[in-house]
């Protein structure tokens, strides 16, 4: 089963709605990296480059073993190629795969998956650390169809498009665009009662509906309060990786 990761492109939005292959592609490459734009975002050689895959060194110094990456991107998968390194903090591989999401407000925004991280990928010292800290305090949420799995990532299993916590200083505080995926599944509460079904028929007239027919869900604010009203349920995967990958770059 192939995993990934994925890194925010988009300037002012993140998403995390992509996958190398039909089975893993979800979530984000917690390695989102947005392109320098209006003095905005990572980094890169000039405003609007490509996006490429961090160099081994730069992973090493952010705390994450780059040999445990999972399904990374290397040039001959079909959603990268070689070109020619930018600059000492990337290496040669380009992505070429751009997927869409909403950013904490509900924007738009893009990312490339780059790949996927279990436990092992975190550094044993305090880069690691840190590392693994901000892997769990971004969150990249994914909303599974009622007939799939409920920790399901593969964009099969998808009613809607990822939401990707924005806050936090992303930009500045997620060097490496790591997050942790978070499934959000509507409850009986919402689906089956007079005041469930009256809010989901408020939020379906705002942001439309699903491939379930369920409304989407476009913000952050929106997913807290479906869950204080206790009209969604969130999962994450086990950090043993017993349910498969629970961060992505």
């Amino acid at each position: 089963m192939n995993s990934w990761m994925l890194r925010i492109v988009s300037p002012r939005g993140l998403a995390l709605s992509g996958s190398r292959t039909a089975t893993a592609a979800l979530v984000l490459s917690a390695a989102l990296s947005p392109v320098n734009a209006g003095g905005e975002g990572f980094i890169f050689p000039t405003p609007g480059s490509p996006p490429f895959d961090f160099s081994d060194p730069y992973y090493q110094e952010n705390g994450i073993n780059p040999p445990t990456i999972r399904d990374r991107v290397n040039g001959n998968d079909g959603i990268s190629v070689i070109d020619q390194i930018p600059d000492e903090r990337h290496d040669n591989v380009r992505v070429i795969e751009t997927t869409a999401g909403y950013d904490a407000s509900g924007s738009f925004l893009s990312y490339n998956i780059m790949g996927t991280l279990f436990e092992d990928s975190f550094t044993p010292d305090l880069r690691g650390i840190s590392a693994h800290e901000t892997a769990n305090k971004f969150r990249a949420f994914l909303f599974p169809k009622r007939s799939a799995g409920q920790l399901c990532p593969a964009p099969s299993c998808r009613r809607q498009d990822n939401v990707f916590d924005t806050t936090m200083g992303y930009l500045s505080n997620n060097p490496l665009g790591l997050w942790r995926i978070t499934f959000v599944s509507y409850t009986p509460a919402a689906l089956n009662t007079a005041k469930g079904k009256a809010a989901l028929a408020e939020l379906a007239r705002r942001n439309g509906v699903d491939l379930d027919g369920t409304p989407v869900i476009k913000r952050l604010s929106e997913i807290g309060e479906l869950e204080a009203e206790g009209y969604v349920l969130l999962r994450q995967r086990n950090e043993d990786g017993s349910d498969g990958f629970p961060w992505v770059i």
